[in-house]
């Protein structure tokens, strides 16, 4: 009961979160039976938290240990579906507690539900994916073989892709790719253990790295962002569009990325910077720029933004308060890159939520009549959040006509 009243209010934060999620191969996640997603780590705790709302089935989640120190921490993850995992830099020691967490894996094959694990082994911002651990194999194949290599078995590889990992409203592209299914390994493992283990773990790299916007070399990022953020101009969303399945997103962006790595040099790096220092000049965000050849015309927004004005002031005036603690707050006490979105998802639903009981108390003693006002005013905090885009998008209509 916890975990589902928490996923319904999650689910409605996310889209406060994210500006929009896209999803490819959808169709390969089974409704039902044992199935384990393989995934690249790039947003810490964000990452299974968007998973988790985006299945429609429970996900348990593999998650560092040392989050699970104290009593109350350890109640509210298991809570949650989060099982620990203990790594050398916990104490050799610790290892040992592995060999329950490996039998909570099994049996929840056993009993046919998901299990998500983080095949890097750790977390990093990045848009690259990094050696895989042979963790993932070892417990696939302990499971297995223990509850007698069920046909219907499988690993999916899991890209999950952040346009940009820290900033609040950013865009996630989620690459399902197809099941790996695990009795096709069992006389692999049966005969030659090693040998399973690097073979499954060589194809679950390979599985990730085909749903991802895999940039190969570090310095050849910023230049590869910037290519992609261009291409972005090429595509314009509904500006209530939240969710979309198998719209072409990820695929487009992977062949953006394609045509940059077979042109990259350094007169094309020298163009995309001038490009990025012009962008900036201007104050135009290259991924809304009328000057990529292509470019979708932004439809006209005069409209919303008359009518919508007033109400989004009111929505910003009112949650000020809460999201302005959230964003300072966690920019004081986070200092690792990959932890500050997953912080901000949890401080600004928790100081909202707390704002919204306060109003309640104040109002229900108060004046229990204006509790209706509260119904509306966090569809006035949405508008808040979409209205900058549809000024930007008016902006760029007139431009461009």
């Amino acid at each position: 009961m916890f975990y589902r009243i928490v996923h319904v209010l999650l689910t409605l934060w996310l889209r406060i979160h994210l500006r929009r999620l896209f999803l490819r191969g959808l169709h390969n996640v089974p409704s039902t039976g044992p199935v384990m997603f393989a995934a690249n780590h790039g947003n810490a705790f964000l990452d299974a938290v968007i998973l988790g709302l985006t299945l429609k089935r429970p996900v348990w989640f593999l998650t560092r240990s040392d989050v699970f120190k104290k009593r109350w921490q350890r109640y509210l993850l298991n809570k949650l579906n989060m099982i620990p995992i203990y790594r050398i830099r916990d104490g050799i020691d610790s290892l040992e507690n592995n060999k329950e967490t490996f039998e909570i894996c099994t049996r929840l094959m056993r009993e046919g539900k998901a299990l998500l694990i983080f095949s890097e082994g750790n977390g990093k911002p990045e848009h690259r994916l990094r050696p895989l651990k042979k963790g993932t194999a070892r417990i696939a194949f302990q499971a297995a073989s223990e509850i007698g290599w069920p046909e219907n078995f499988q690993i999916i590889p899991l890209g999950i892709n952040y346009v940009n990992h820290t900033n609040f409203r950013t865009e996630v592209l989620l690459g399902f790719g197809e099941g790996i299914f695990l009795n096709k390994f069992r006389s692999e493992f049966e005969s030659n253990q090693p040998q399973a283990l690097k073979a499954l773990t060589h194809e679950l790299f390979q599985g990730i790295c085909d749903e991802m916007i895999h940039i190969p070399e570090r310095d050849q990022e910023p230049f590869a962002g910037i290519a992609l953020a261009l291409s972005r101009a090429e595509k314009i969303y509904p500006v209530f569009g939240f969710r979309f399945e198998e719209e072409g997103r990820l695929d487009h962006e992977q062949q953006v990325l394609s045509n940059f790595l077979e042109r990259d040099s350094d007169e094309l790096r020298e163009k995309l910077s001038r490009f990025e220092k012009r962008s900036r000049e201007l104050h135009i965000p290259m991924h809304m720029s009328p000057s990529v050849p292509g470019a979708a015309r932004p439809k006209s927004m005069l409209a919303f933004l008359l009518l919508a004005f007033f109400p989004a002031l009111a929505g910003m005036i009112f949650h000020a308060l809460p999201m302005t603690a959230a964003f300072r707050l966690t920019g004081k006490v986070v200092r690792d890159p990959q932890f500050y979105s997953s912080v901000l998802l949890g401080t600004g639903f928790l100081f909202t939520l707390i704002w919204y009981v306060l109003w309640v108390v104040v109002l229900l003693v108060v004046k229990p009549v204006a509790l209706l006002i509260l119904i509306i005013l966090p569809l006035a905090g949405y508008l808040t959040l979409l209205y900058p885009d549809a000024m930007q998008r008016q902006r760029m209509r007139n431009l461009k006509g």
